[in-house]
């Protein structure tokens, strides 16, 4: 037999043992997508709130933040500002002095924040781009290609105008990047593809609907015969200018919002929709986590590239990204919200209408 010293110093050692593996972790078990335990510290820096696209894609960020999945994982907020890229240079600066684990970035500029952005990667601060994406390097970016659908539309009106007449322009919001390309590329294709298309005036619809009925409504005082409007935003808008001017709608290009759908089926009209769906919000919030949490994610990633058409629209023509004719359900809804932005939804997320109309 030990001795009593000795038995003791045996079951002082098990003791230590048996606290040791009954105790707990230090930190819970993992939850969701991130680490064990941690939930980062996440901020979106959003540059402009005039039009619908804005509320619904900020609401698509804060219904995946808040999902089961994320919930636990994310501390999600949301910083605007007016569009100066000077405003929005403040509020970064600002933002990265709190010093988040991640920033997604809609940005006012493809250049001008890039110094401010540069710090907070400097600062071990993941960065994620979207939408409006700015260029600098170290950024993840989820952008879309803007040329090819600058292209797709303007093939696509060229085709339905049997390349000739005379057209409206809209310039968007100037200054943003995707303004700036799609002026560009339309009016090179023009110049290249269709020189019996005449540009008779312009117009920045700031891609909103107030700004797009009063800028056709000028042109239409101005200009006696107008065959079709290469656009980014309402057609919704455009028509009611017409109409208010005791003239026919004629053939445009918008943006995947539920009313420019419902009105072109109203009227049998042609039309082109660009692909810009909203929930690119909640896939910013998804890639940020992955980022952070050291999965692996490309540095650049389109996400999406599909455009749409009107029923009357639907034509053969040269196009770069894929294109579908609206399909009630899930691209368009007949009694739907008027300002809806579609298609709604993508691959997990469950989001609905009322979620992302914030209601």
């Amino acid at each position: 037999m030990p001795s009593k010293t000795r038995l003791l110093g045996i079951l002082a050692v098990a003791a230590a043992i048996v606290a040791g593996c009954s105790s707990s972790p230090s930190q819970p078990a993992s939850s969701g997508s991130g680490q064990a335990g941690k939930k980062y510290s996440v901020v979106l820096s959003n540059n402009y709130m005039g039009n619908e696209w804005r509320p619904q894609m900020e609401n698509a960020a804060k219904a995946v933040a808040e999902s089961p999945e994320y919930s636990g994982v994310v501390d999600l907020q949301i910083r605007n500002v007016d569009i100066q890229p000077s405003l929005q240079i403040a509020s970064l600066q600002a933002i990265i002095r709190q010093k988040p684990d991640a920033i997604l970035v809609d940005a006012a500029s493809p250049t001008a924040l890039n110094p401010t952005l540069e710090q907070a990667c400097a600062a071990g601060i993941k960065v994620i781009a979207f939408d409006q994406v700015a260029d600098t390097p170290c950024a993840y970016k989820l952008p879309q290609d803007y040329a090819a659908e600058a292209a797709d539309m303007v093939n696509w009106l060229g085709t339905v105008l049997h390349g000739k007449g005379n057209i409206l322009m809209d310039t968007g919001l100037p200054g943003i990047p995707i303004s700036t390309t799609f002026v560009d590329v339309w009016k090179k294709t023009l110049a290249e593809k269709y020189p019996d298309i005449k540009v008779v005036g312009t117009y920045s619809s700031q891609y909103a609907p107030g700004p797009e009925l009063q800028g056709v409504s000028q042109q239409l005082a101005a200009n006696t015969r107008i065959d079709g409007i290469l656009s980014g935003g309402y057609i919704s808008s455009q028509i009611a200018a017409f109409q208010k001017a005791g003239r026919t709608p004629v053939p445009a290009t918008g943006l995947d919002v539920n009313g420019n759908m419902q009105e072109c089926e109203r009227l049998q009209l042609p039309c082109f929709y660009i692909g810009a769906p909203s929930f690119v919000g909640g896939m910013a919030v998804e890639h940020a986590v992955k980022v952070l949490t050291g999965q692996d994610v490309p540095k650049s990633q389109v996400y999406w590239s599909t455009n749409y058409v009107s029923t009357a629209g639907n034509v053969e023509f040269a196009h770069q990204q894929q294109v579908e004719v609206i399909k009630e359900g899930t691209s368009y809804f007949a009694n739907g919200d008027a300002s809806l932005v579609t298609p709604l939804t993508y691959g997990p997320a469950a989001l609905t209408a009322a979620a992302v109309l914030g209601r």
